[in-house]
């Protein structure tokens, strides 16, 4: 099944980029990024807010905004079954480059797990951000516990202005 994905969560004080591959079936239902119950990407985030967690979508995009953060995708639209990277096919790339040249206060882009790093990579080549390739935040990459995947992002998801 062809399968398209969200609009960037973008704005012009956006400073670091996160990069999934493609949203999953929960994100794509709820509209917004990330909204798998065991994703841990909004965990690391509350824990650099400083709350306990964020729940609704209107406290995880007033969370992102106020540590200036985007969320997009490197894949536009694929196939795929399930919410598995590995079970992506015929991919349609995002334009990041465009992005970035739009949104020229980014200076750092994260793609998140392998999917989203290989893509990145194959189709955007001229990137001048930053680019740090982190771990899948995702439940499938159970190798990875919460505790160290919050040592790997912090340091990368706090903006130095």
């Amino acid at each position: 099944m062809r399968i398209s994905g969200l609009k960037p969560f973008i704005n012009e004080g956006s400073r670091i980029l996160i990069l999934g591959s493609m949203p999953s079936i929960a994100s794509l239902q709820d509209g917004f990024y990330y909204a798998h119950p065991q994703n841990r990407m909004w965990k690391i985030i509350a824990a650099i807010a400083g709350v306990d967690e964020l729940k609704t979508i209107e406290e995880r995009k007033q969370a992102a905004l106020k540590l200036h953060l985007a969320f997009f995708d490197v894949i536009e639209s694929c196939e795929r079954e399930g919410s598995l990277d590995s079970n992506i096919k015929a991919v349609k790339p995002n334009d990041i480059n465009s992005l970035l040249l739009r949104y020229a206060k980014i200076k750092r882009v994260i793609t998140n797990g392998n999917k989203a790093k290989d893509l990145f990579l194959t189709y955007n080549h001229d990137c001048k951000a930053e680019i740090i390739h982190l771990p899948s935040t995702s439940p499938a990459n159970a190798v990875y516990s919460l505790d160290r995947l919050k040592a790997l992002y912090l340091p990368y998801l706090v903006c130095q202005d």
